[in-house]
């Protein structure tokens, strides 16, 4: 009786640790697929997913923008969660997968907060860098999302199917499966694919048909975050099961980075972006904000912020000489410094 007593309690401990594991894992899904301002004109792709989600027992929220003009969550909103799925669908133009507020909310979510993202989105290069084929420093797909170099739009699949297997090595290894182009209806959609010929992390998925071969999806870990920049749409796959499969992978993916939130010292209190910049820079914060100087080389105030309110702010450097500037930053957690190049 005391033997059955002690592995009871055992049970019973690992079942209300893996429930507590599981339930604890909040994820924010973020959906600017269009559909529910234009539920004729866009697919809904939320419906391929929720279905997933409850089935692999995850603690969501859902926060759909229902107006594509306006921006998605804040940082403050997605500091909150230890997961944030992002997803677009036809939406391709204007801004509409991802707006600028958006890109630098994610970056300070990503960089400050140690956050995890898993982008599934078939245009938002298209959509936000049309005709670029490279990325470099002080572009936000370099920075956070550790894209090099693309070819946008490499593999087009309308009204018809596509096969992708997983990259050698990833967690998708062994995987192989079917994705459906889920957006031709009544407008002429298709799904657009992007090919990574180059990028900061390691390949995830690469499509084998069509030709050519090349990988289409990769994982990013430079130490202050985790992401997974996916252009083949995860709502196409059509098998329920693999879908299911792939989307927990890549969730257990982003949740192992244990240690990532102790890598981000407190001493990362400010973001400067874009660093150098021309005519904008944004500073923000994961403390609110109450004050801040810029100040030129020599220690002379040329912009002061009094009475601060919020997590970010824009400066128009388009009236700065050309230099360096320094910018103190005053929060709860007191002063921080920074420098900004303007050129």
């Amino acid at each position: 009786m005391k033997k059955f007593t002690s592995l009871q309690a055992l049970f019973l401990m690992l079942f209300f640790v893996s429930f507590s594991f599981t339930s604890a894992q909040e994820i924010l899904c973020v959906d600017r697929d269009g559909s529910f301002e234009a539920p004729d004109v866009f697919t809904d792709a939320w419906q391929y997913y929720q279905p997933v989600l409850d089935d692999l027992g995850y603690d969501y929220d859902y926060f759909e923008v229902e107006d594509l003009t306006q921006n998605g969550p804040d940082e403050a909103t997605m500091s909150d969660y230890s997961v944030v799925f992002w997803f677009t669908g036809e939406t391709w133009t204007d801004s509409q997968t991802m707006t600028s507020d958006d890109e630098f909310n994610l970056m300070l979510y990503l960089v400050m907060d140690g956050g995890r993202l898993l982008l599934s989105s078939q245009d938002y290069l298209y959509d936000r860098y049309l005709n670029y084929t490279s990325f470099s420093a002080g572009d936000f797909p370099y920075d956070v999302l550790g894209c090099v170099e693309v070819a946008q739009d490499l593999w087009h699949i309308e009204p018809d199917t596509g096969n992708v297997v997983g990259a050698e090595g990833s967690f998708a290894e062994g995987m192989a499966f079917t994705v459906l182009d889920i957006y031709t209806e009544e407008t002429d959609d298709g799904l657009y694919i992007d090919e990574f010929t180059e990028h900061l992390g390691a390949d995830l998925l690469d499509m084998v048909y069509p030709e050519p071969f090349g990988c289409a999806a990769y994982m990013f870990d430079p130490g202050t975050h985790r992401s997974i920049f996916s252009t083949v749409s995860y709502a196409a796959i059509i098998d329920y099961d693999i879908r299911k499969d792939l989307m927990q992978r890549s969730f257990a993916w982003l949740l192992d980075a244990t240690n990532i939130k102790e890598r981000n010292t407190d001493k990362n209190v400010m973001l400067v972006y874009p660093n150098p910049a021309t005519t904008l820079v944004r500073v923000g914060s994961k403390y609110e904000m109450e004050e801040m100087w810029i100040r030129s080389s020599n220690g002379q105030v040329v912009d002061h912020f009094p009475d601060m309110d919020g997590h970010k702010i824009n400066v128009n450097t388009s009236g700065y000489q050309a230099g360096s500037y320094i910018i103190e930053l005053m929060t709860e957690e007191g002063i921080s410094t920074s420098t900004v190049i303007v050129r």
